[in-house]
């Protein structure tokens, strides 16, 4: 997206902020997501590369789907 269209990565970390919080998932699972997307908001800020901390927070979020799924069969 970021090539494609020209979204910034702060555009992109923004929206996935607020969508975190429309999700149906336990309260715990939003805080911890929330303190991902922060923490790349924040490198992103810091002038890190945008490609690298975005493959980075998509990898955290598929890890915590998992850890999710994982709960749920507990």
């Amino acid at each position: 997206m970021i090539q494609k269209y020209g979204v910034a990565g702060t555009d992109i970390i923004r929206q996935i902020h607020t969508e975190i919080f429309r999700l149906s998932i336990p309260e715990p699972w939003k805080i911890r997501l929330a303190d991902t997307v922060g923490e790349i908001d924040f490198r992103l800020v810091q002038g890190s590369n945008e490609e690298v901390q975005l493959s980075a927070m998509l990898a955290r979020l598929v890890e915590a789907g998992y850890e999710m799924k994982q709960t749920e069969k507990g």
